[in-house]
């Protein structure tokens, strides 16, 4: 998410291409009067400095249209790649999922046989109870399966909000370019790069909840692979937190996170 807005969003004077002999200097509370829109253009505090017709104003907005354009998609192009990412590994869980609830009933087809084999005999069998293991597993990747539905909920929910924010662009007069900077000083007061930004981390803290459990998993059947995938997740969490920390020593550093 590279892309970055004005330095000062609540600032319209920021927001306005130099012209020569014009000067757009309103007070505070004449932006935050119309936070919630224009009534009328009587409303707009832009008209009491330049015409609403000026040409500035189309200059303005052909400008931050551009702007606009390339802060929607850089966001979006991460939020698209998460969506495949997610389909993708939802799928994979599922089907690790379909193996690991088995552990968590009764076999119906074990206990035909058993009762095949002793027909005559009184038989007390012991009650089924589930091992502690299996129980942890499927709680990480339930969890895991659970959170990588969220973020794709907040993928498909990104992409509505992104489009809803360039879909109002546009326009020429005064009471549009107001708008537009209404809208920007709205996208910085509720964060919204910094909440797309987030939607990532569930998606990595999903996975990290399913190396954790695929590791219990392995290591019930077999030690030796469960020391395999044990080494393996903790080599890929060390990178994790080496891109996370890096770049707050070095600003230079490439190596970045969602966290960084």
């Amino acid at each position: 998410m590279s892309k970055q807005f004005a330095k000062d969003p609540s600032s319209a004077e920021s927001q306005i291409p130099s012209v020569s002999g014009i000067k757009s200097a309103f007070t505070p509370n004449e932006v935050s009067s119309a936070d919630n829109g224009l009534e009328s253009e009587d409303d707009n505090p832009y008209n009491k400095h330049v015409q609403w017709d000026s040409t500035v104003w189309s200059l303005y907005l052909k400008e931050t249209e551009k702007e606009d354009r390339d802060l929607v998609e850089s966001l979006q192009v991460g939020v698209d790649d998460l969506l495949i990412f997610a389909g993708l590994f939802a799928g994979i869980l599922t089907a690790f999922l379909i193996e690991s609830r088995k552990d968590l009933q009764v076999d119906p087809l074990l206990e035909i046989l058993q009762a095949l084999q002793k027909p005559l005999a009184v038989t007390t069998s012991p009650p089924f109870q589930v091992s502690k293991s299996s129980l942890v597993v499927n709680y990480l990747w339930f969890t895991s399966l659970g959170l990588t539905l969220f973020s794709a909920l907040c993928a498909v929910l990104t992409r509505e909000w992104l489009a809803g924010y360039i879909h109002r662009s546009g326009g020429s007069s005064s009471s549009d370019a107001y708008e537009r900077h209404l809208r920007l000083k709205r996208a910085y007061q509720w964060r919204l790069v910094s909440v797309v930004s987030g939607i990532p981390l569930l998606i990595q803290l999903a996975l990290f909840l399913f190396s954790a459990g695929l590791v219990l998993f392995t290591w019930n059947n077999s030690v030796a692979l469960g020391i395999i995938m044990l080494f393996l997740t903790l080599f890929g969490f060390m990178l994790y937190i080496l891109g996370t920390v890096l770049p707050l020593f070095s600003r230079a550093c490439p190596f970045r996170t969602t966290m960084s």
